[in-house]
């Protein structure tokens, strides 16, 4: 049997967990300053876990720090999860994105993406880290390296292929959003 005595709201529990409603949230120009400071707080842990991994591949500890790599995109994975439970189309959202601003965000990005990767494979092929703080052996075998180049290859190639699809989807979305004020517009 379902309470009807209260609405469900959609992001409850991540709201609760933000502590939107905590009165540390003060009145509404301190919450907006807040929930500017957090978004601000987020963007730059995605940069520090960046560098992590980077440094962390440089001195030796090159596959270790993959799921550094990959836990920066939980970020993007709660926010879109969040907007979509909320009715917000976070495609047409991300599409009003300022054309410097997502450019410089992707080429910082693939930077160090490039970095990492190259990092990984030097040692892979050169048995040893560009700094040996002993974390890595010397694992320089054909198998090995095989694997690692063949990997970093796929994940260049799996940079491009998302950077190509995810501007053909920013268009596609802009394209809507024209459409859709042209469609106001009329009315």
């Amino acid at each position: 049997m379902t309470n009807t005595n209260k609405a469900h709201k959609p992001n409850e529990l991540a709201d609760r967990i933000a502590g939107f409603n905590d009165p540390s949230m003060g009145d509404e120009r301190e919450r907006d300053v807040i929930l500017r400071a957090y978004t601000f707080g987020s963007v730059v842990s995605i940069y520090v876990f960046y560098i992590l991994g980077l440094l962390f591949a440089v001195i030796g500890a090159g596959l270790w720090t993959v799921p550094l790599i990959l836990g920066t995109g939980v970020i993007g994975i709660a926010v879109s999860s969040y907007c979509k439970r909320e009715g917000i189309d976070f495609a047409l959202a991300t599409a009003r994105v300022a054309p410097k601003r997502r450019a410089l965000s992707q080429i910082i990005s693939a930077a160090f993406a490039i970095l990492w990767l190259l990092a990984i494979v030097y040692h892979q092929t050169a048995g040893h880290p560009l700094i040996d703080a002993g974390l890595g052996s010397n694992i320089a075998n054909s198998d090995s390296t095989s694997l690692i180049v063949g990997g970093a290859t796929g994940a260049l190639i799996a940079i491009i292929f998302i950077t190509v699809a995810r501007q053909y989807k920013l268009k596609q979305a802009r394209h809507e959003a024209a459409r859709a004020a042209d469609i106001e517009d009329e009315d």
